[in-house]
């Protein structure tokens, strides 16, 4: 019960004495005063009245702390949200020894585990796997990528990632999946403008995809990428790499035809 606290509190909010309260809610200053102290509790009728005088709900007025409540701000909960302190939960599943299972999300599943990652029945239904190389006491996922953003990655390619807890700890270039509320999973290398701007900036490998900005209230779930599985290995951007050997070649032969 917060009344005597929230009662002293929003008076001192809205600067008036207990004597024009007390006149405003048709009690006597003695009334009110106790009110505030927690020595008596007021009537139904007079709550309702001091709930519209100070423009709050009857039960918030009652059990909740309006002033802590009124410090905590929207950077606050955002900061809180970023390092996992509340609202994000992660779901899991172990085999029968108590192991957590690596789950596998593949592409016909994305946007389902987009709305579905948070519920233990849900990830029960994805294929799971065990992956022995891994370092234990962490928890990992899989995901089918599509796409040609991430070269030399191909369409197809299974990445796991390592379950990031506080987004703050993701350094600048690495390679994340990055699972978005409502827009589907990606893969791309994050840099972190958390501090400056609230958000999460992605960049392809592939220069052809422009890096786009994330605000960090879109972001679900960041998994730090550990390890990939392909079914053919990757191709080297062998025309890229002629074309560079020719410009070489080529301002060689300007360079040994001044010189002559």
């Amino acid at each position: 019960m917060f009344l005597s606290q929230n009662l002293r509190y929003l008076r001192r909010k809205s600067k008036k004495s207990q004597q024009a309260l007390a006149d405003e809610a048709s009690i006597s200053r003695g009334a009110y005063s106790s009110y505030e102290e927690g020595r008596a509790e007021p009537r139904l009728q007079t709550l309702q009245r001091l709930a519209q005088i100070f423009e709050v709900q009857i039960d918030n007025l009652v059990t909740k702390n309006l002033e802590e409540e009124s410090q905590d701000t929207p950077s606050k909960r955002l900061a809180r949200y970023v390092a996992a302190d509340s609202l994000r939960v992660l779901a899991i599943t172990v085999d029968e020894n108590n192991n957590e299972n690596i789950e596998m999300v593949p592409e016909k599943a994305a946007a389902g585990y987009t709305k579905g990652y948070t519920d233990v029945q849900y990830l029960k239904d994805l294929p799971k796997y065990r992956l022995p190389f891994l370092p234990k006491d962490r928890t990992y996922r899989a995901f089918e990528i599509t796409g040609d953003s991430m070269l030399p990655l191909q369409s197809g390619t299974i990445v796991i990632g390592e379950y990031v807890t506080d987004w703050h700890e993701v350094k600048d270039g690495q390679v994340c999946i990055v699972v978005l509320r409502n827009e589907g999973i990606v893969l791309k290398k994050v840099f972190n403008k958390i501090e400056e701007k609230g958000t999460l900036l992605l960049k392809s490998t592939n220069p052809q995809y422009d890096p786009y900005e994330l605000e960090i209230a879109e972001v679900g779930e960041v998994w730090r990428f550990v390890a990939y599985i392909g079914r053919t290995l990757p191709q080297s951007d062998l025309d890229g790499l002629r074309t560079a050997v020719q410009r070489l070649e080529d301002k060689f032969q300007e360079f040994t035809t001044t010189n002559q």
